[in-house]
């Protein structure tokens, strides 16, 4: 008996479907038909709408759907480069920690400093300052031939900048996330952080 509910549920939700579309019939909209198929009875009970429903009351709350994936718990896999780095969009992110490493092994990339300087004279780890409102203005500045890391305090407005800079064309572009807060945590506590 179970297995035939269904079925009787879906074609009547099929006619209500046909009835709508047509414009033809009487749909049960502000109706709820109740089924009761061990007896084969349908009851009929009139809704009244609550003026103070969330979704369609007179005021309402709740105007778009949620995020089921994260209300569920389920995070997204993050896309990563093949040296494993972490992207954001579009922009591989590079840690503190690994441009030490890269610097302390001689590698030549171009740090890209995108804070105003007053920021600079606070504290620095020895980019080329160029602030960001200024940076589309002194694209020439920056190498092309180069990796650039873009790195400002904490990170957010040289992945603009690094966007900014991907859509210039520039190939190899990446973001230190954390900026300078982050290297004053992992890297060198002497650097100041404000």
């Amino acid at each position: 008996m179970l297995g035939i509910l269904p079925g009787l549920v879906g074609v009547i939700q099929a006619t209500e479907v046909i009835k709508l579309i047509l414009g033809k019939g009487e749909p049960l909209i502000g109706r709820l038909l109740l089924v009761d198929a061990l007896n084969m009875r349908f009851r009929e009970l009139k809704l009244r709408k609550n003026p103070e429903c969330p979704v369609c009351g007179e005021n309402p709350t709740v105007t778009a759907l949620i995020d089921y994936q994260h209300f569920c718990g389920i995070v997204p896999e993050t896309p990563t480069t093949s040296e494993g780095r972490i992207v954001k969009n579009g922009i591989p992110q590079i840690s503190v920690k690994d441009l030490k490493a890269r610097r302390d092994a001689g590698e030549d990339v171009f740090l890209l400093d995108v804070r105003e300087p007053y920021e600079y004279q606070i504290a620095q780890i020895g980019g080329t300052l160029i602030p960001q409102n200024d940076v589309p203005n002194r694209l020439a500045e920056i190498p092309r031939d180069r990796e650039i890391v873009v790195q400002c305090r904490s990170g957010a407005r040289s992945q603009r900048i690094a966007e900014l800079l991907k859509q210039a064309g520039y190939r190899d572009v990446v973001n230190l996330a954390g900026g300078i807060l982050a290297w004053s945590d992992e890297i060198d506590p002497s650097v100041q952080k404000y």
